[in-house]
């Protein structure tokens, strides 16, 4: 192979999208792309087929706002290995900052695919003050480091497949625990009500305190209220969603631990366990694994799901204890950098 051919099949050049650009020959680019990074981390199949990726694509970017940017990164003119997405979102504390998203197909990192990222993100800094940057698997860490990126947030990403969950077990857990915890009583709710938003709201805010994730540099403390649970509850009646929470509460009627799952129920095949958690003094009675017991429970009853994710900080041992116990498997890690000037 001549020496500028086999050059020309190992450079990297990034590609911008828009409605202008939304080829078929990129539309194919990303169809590969999604598969191939499904492959790569352990992501979930959430396109049936190839029309149902065409479609996605073709919707983000009629739906796109204006300053929102979307690029692949192509290898030898032909081969899509990744794609990158700079948005305006907002963060935990309701900071608007820029954002990219940073998504790789190549399973070796190499110096020139490094080199192309590398220049994005510094081009990137010239124009924004402020830039977090979210990326998988710390293949693209010490780069941001050197860039001044400071971790964020940190999450282990973790799959549930519905045939890995043992119904028997949890049935048996189920009642044990009822048991045992008899002056403790759980309620079931597939929406929270507006009485119990301030004691959700409460605990909510408590459990996040205590999480490993305020120990990151660049972390900021999402603070839930009953304000945010009322916008919370519209959107999800608007985009059709459904908010199963498993709440137990003591002798006093004060909830002290709880159990969150959403669902889109237009397409309910992959639910997402969110905050999970049990107050300080109540732990050690096995209230955790209650939770996930009737909470699974629940979900194979109601919900055609094939699989549900979960997120935990590495440093959350006995979180990830509990949903390995339960049969989650690790997929993946995506950790959020922030870059301040």
């Amino acid at each position: 192979m001549k020496k500028s051919l086999k050059k020309k099949l190992f450079e990297y050049k990034i590609i911008k999208f828009g409605k202008k650009t939304a080829t078929p020959q990129n539309m194919r680019y990303f169809c590969i792309l999604e598969s191939n990074m499904a492959e790569k981390y352990g992501l979930v199949e959430r396109y049936r087929n190839t029309d149902e990726q065409k479609e996605f694509f073709a919707l983000f970017i009629d739906n796109a706002d204006s300053n929102d940017e979307l690029f692949i990164i192509v290898k030898g003119g032909a081969l899509p290995c990744g794609f990158l997405i700079c948005k305006d979102v907002a963060d935990w504390g309701g900071n608007i900052r820029r954002q990219l998203t940073i998504n790789l197909s190549e399973r070796k990192m190499n110096e020139k695919l490094l080199e192309i990222v590398d220049a994005f993100i510094k081009a990137k800094l010239t124009k924004y003050d402020t830039l977090a940057i979210i990326a998988k698997d710390k293949e693209l860490g010490e780069i941001i480091r050197s860039n001044g990126g400071k971790r964020q947030y940190a999450a282990q990403h973790y799959t549930l497949a519905r045939q890995d969950i043992d119904a028997k077990t949890l049935a048996e857990l189920a009642a044990k625990r009822e048991k045992l915890n008899g002056e403790m009583r759980m309620a079931y709710y597939d929406a929270i009500p507006e009485e119990l938003y301030e004691q959700y709201s409460n605990l909510f805010s408590e459990l996040q305190e205590d999480m490993p994730d305020v120990n990151e540099p660049a972390f900021v403390q999402y603070v839930e209220t009953p304000e945010k649970m009322a916008k919370a509850a519209e959107s999800f009646a608007k985009n059709n969603r459904t908010h199963h929470c498993y709440a137990v509460f003591n002798e006093n009627d004060e909830m002290i631990a709880m159990s969150n799952v959403s669902v889109y129920n237009n397409d309910p095949r992959y639910p997402y366990q969110f905050l999970i958690g049990v107050k300080k003094q109540y732990r050690g009675f096995g209230i955790g694994k209650w939770l996930y017991a009737m909470m699974y429970q629940k979900l194979i009853e109601v919900v055609d799901f094939e699989k549900v994710e979960i997120d935990h900080h590495p440093n959350n041992a006995h979180a990830i204890n509990i949903s390995e116990w339960i049969g989650y498997k690790y997929a993946h890690t995506h950790t959020t950098y922030l870059i301040a000037k």
